[in-house]
């Protein structure tokens, strides 16, 4: 094979490697770090008490999770995207989600960025019930959505204000701080299919959570270093030499006046 043809394949494949690299689609930055949560739902009604949420998220199933995207495109719905133009969407309005609120719980190193805190879902239907339940995401710093938890399944009865259910997470590893939004899906609990989607755009609570897990949020040891203080008094050396010398010629002069007082007495 002569030179030229050579350089002729290699020239095409040079161009053909450009023209797929151009082509593939850019994957998502991941961090080194595998991501892992614990989460629990029980219902706003129960009014629980600190100490048995603790208990309740003790005993809660360690979840692991891939790696954390935190580049590339964020798609805000992933049912039905090509047919909806906000988070907000219902199927056929046989479940809606009326008003949703967050709560940012612990932080143990007081720098602003929380590693366990809760979500409270008041979803409605057009039904006497339904049974749902919830799938949670969350996205880092504008990033795509990372699914980190499920609900319970959970009955909800008409447009009722009392069957208000909460999801209370602990983020333990894999989260760096920083700022994520967070996305709600609701699905039917009997088969499965979607129902509604909402998030940041459709309520301000779930946008901008300052988070972090657990392994970052440690609260820092405070080493304490002796310091040693050197005390150092100062004196003027010439009225201190005075004094000294003088101190034997007061003495003498004590006695000289003491015998003199009794020779006059006598």
């Amino acid at each position: 094979m002569s030179t030229k043809a050579i350089r002729q394949q290699v020239l095409s494949l040079a161009v053909l490697t450009t023209l797929v690299s151009l082509t593939t689609p850019v994957m998502a930055v991941e961090s080194e770090e595998t991501r892992v949560s614990r989460s629990v739902t029980y219902s706003k009604q129960a009014e629980l008490e600190v100490a048995s949420k603790d208990m309740l998220l003790e005993q809660a199933a360690i979840e692991n999770h891939p790696v954390l995207k935190s580049q590339g495109f964020r798609q805000e719905s992933t049912v039905m995207a090509a047919y909806i133009i906000t988070t907000e969407y219902s199927s056929h309005g046989d479940v809606t989600i009326y008003d949703v609120s967050t709560d940012l719980i612990s932080d143990f190193d007081y720098d602003g960025y929380f590693h366990r805190y809760s979500v409270a879902i008041d979803a409605d239907t057009v039904f006497d019930t339904a049974y749902i339940y919830a799938e949670l995401f969350l996205s880092y710093e504008g990033g795509p959505w990372n699914y980190y938890a499920s609900s319970d399944d959970y009955l909800i009865h008409g447009d009722s204000e009392m069957d208000t259910f909460i999801i209370e997470t602990e983020l333990a590893d894999g989260y760096p701080a920083g700022y994520y939004d967070l996305r709600i899906e609701i699905y039917d609990a009997e088969t499965g299919a979607w129902l509604a989607s909402y998030g940041p755009y459709d309520d301000a609570s779930l946008s901008a959570l300052p988070l972090e897990d657990s392994y970052d949020d440690s609260p820092r040891e405070i080493v304490w270093y002796p310091v040693e203080t050197e005390i150092i008094v100062a004196s003027h050396g010439g009225s201190l030499s005075w004094m000294m010398m003088s101190l034997p010629i007061l003495i003498l002069i004590t006695r000289l006046f003491m015998i003199r007082h009794r020779t006059f007495q006598s």
